[in-house]
């Protein structure tokens, strides 16, 4: 009942079933799902149809995965039937259905998560209930692609920048995947040397990837607070927004020249800020330097780098479009 679905451009396959874009079932009623997205420091779980969230509960993703779980498995088994649950989770984890530790987070730093079996412990809960797993940032991109900022574009780079930095790539036939899922968070960014001495980073992997220097977190570390609670007139709000602009633009120059997207969303709590947003277009066009000759570079940067259209309900309707989608397949 785990399936990785091929996604075809929304272009070619338009939803079946209600105005809203929903599924319908068998008799005229329209099919309800599950989605979880396990983030690195809250979880959201919804109900709802295609494109559209009807309840929803948050709570700390914790370091206590069991619980964690359990908590999501009281929320969707309250909710009457549902014809498929989808799940993003962070990483690094396996979202591989072939492999034997399909649904299972893998490496991860985050204390008492590597190696817990994420879909195993659903299924227990759901036993007759369609599943599809992925990262959160894959179905946060394809929430984005079919729903939100990326309708109607061909490919997309969903990039979110908070507790961590991750990619989700969005091309014509569907979500990359390749050994594992993409970890553009932990792409090495070229630093000076003296800022090297300034700032080593705080990825316990590799100390100064992408990740390591730009994520909430390593501001935080960097600065002494979060970036949030450092107030607009105060003397480092702006040198706080260039620095992390600097290192998003670098890494953004990374993908537009590796993946060379139609689009890219700048997500997650720290990637969506106006302060970031408006400085990193400028940025990217003179890393550039003008050898990606397009006009969507040159003239429509406004429409190129972009926040997402779903907000904050991205990861969530991009689960559900997975879980959607999974019980299409299985049907």
């Amino acid at each position: 009942m785990d399936v990785r679905v091929q996604i075809p451009p929304p272009a070619q396959q338009p939803i079946r079933g209600a105005a809203n874009g929903s599924a319908a079932c068998p008799g005229g009623s329209v099919s309800r799902y599950g989605g979880i997205e396990f983030g690195g420091t809250k979880t959201v779980c919804v109900v709802g149809q295609r494109g559209r969230i009807d309840e929803e509960v948050r709570f700390p993703t914790g370091n206590r995965p069991l619980e964690t779980v359990r908590a999501c498995l009281q929320f969707l088994t309250g909710q009457g039937h549902l014809a498929g649950v989808g799940i993003g989770s962070f990483g690094p984890c396996d979202p591989d259905p072939a492999s034997p530790g399909y649904g299972c987070i893998t490496t991860t730093p985050k204390p008492g998560w590597s190696g817990f079996d994420v879909l195993r412990t659903l299924r227990s809960g759901l036993p007759d209930t369609h599943m599809a797993f992925d990262t959160d940032v894959n179905a946060a991109a394809l929430g984005e692609w079919v729903h939100g900022a990326g309708r109607g574009v061909e490919s997309l780079v969903y990039i979110t920048v908070g507790t961590g930095i991750g990619a989700g790539i969005v091309a014509r036939s569907g979500l990359i995947h390749g050994l594992q899922h993409p970890e553009a968070g932990h792409m090495l960014i070229p630093r000076p040397e003296a800022e090297r001495r300034r700032f080593t980073g705080v990825c316990p992997y590799h100390r100064d990837c992408w990740e390591g220097l730009a994520s909430g977190p390593a501001m935080h570390a960097r600065w002494g607070r979060p970036p949030q609670e450092i107030p607009e007139d105060g003397e480092d709000y702006a040198k706080m927004w260039d620095l992390e602009a600097d290192y998003v633009a670098a890494g953004l120059h990374n993908i537009v020249c590796t993946v060379s997207p139609h689009r890219i969303i700048l997500g997650g709590g720290v990637g969506q800020q106006a302060a970031l947003l408006s400085r990193v277009k400028p940025r990217l066009q003179v890393s550039l330097a003008g050898y990606v000759t397009h006009s969507a570079l040159s003239e429509s940067i406004d429409a190129y780098i972009v926040a997402p259209g779903l907000g904050a309900r991205a990861g969530g309707i991009g689960a559900i479009e997975l879980a959607a989608r999974a019980h299409e397949h299985a049907a």
